[in-house]
């Protein structure tokens, strides 16, 4: 079992794996059509990705590895997109033209804030002094500890 591993890793060092030289194009691409409501089968196939999994894969992974520098405004411009969505939810609820969807349009209003209670924050549970009770507050930390002793 020893030998395979080494065998594998030799091989690893002597053959580069092939890589697509336009990744990081498409990929950012398909992160701004993504960011304008496309579905990943549209992005797919304007993208040139094999198909809407690959898409998606490829957006999370993109995603996973850009820092956020600004969240605050993230997260403004995500509560105005649920602002927007949920004043047609209400148009919906009150207009008589659509009595027969108006559990559709409750059901939808519940989603829309549940979606920004989230976003908020506002679910998550808390102590008495406000503080995420899930949250670690480190305080100090031992000389030499994040340079592994070595200071």
């Amino acid at each position: 079992m020893s030998e395979k591993r080494e065998n594998l890793s030799s091989q690893r060092g002597t053959n580069p794996p092939t890589r697509d030289v336009n990744a990081a194009t498409r990929v950012a691409l398909a992160v701004k059509l993504r960011s304008a409501k496309m579905t990943y089968d549209a992005i797919a196939k304007q993208c040139g990705y094999s198909n809407a999994s690959a898409c998606r894969k490829a957006v999370m992974r993109e995603l996973d590895r850009c820092v956020v520098k600004n969240v605050e405004a993230l997260r403004t411009e995500e509560l105005d997109s649920l602002e927007r969505l949920e004043q047609e939810c209400w148009k919906r609820l009150y207009d008589k033209n659509y009595e027969k969807s108006t559990l559709f349009a409750v059901d939808r209003i519940i989603m829309i804030k549940d979606r920004r209670a989230k976003l908020m924050g506002m679910d998550t549970p808390t102590n008495n002094n406000g503080i995420a009770s899930n949250m670690v507050v480190i305080r100090e930390i031992p000389s030499g500890y994040l340079t592994g002793g070595k200071e």
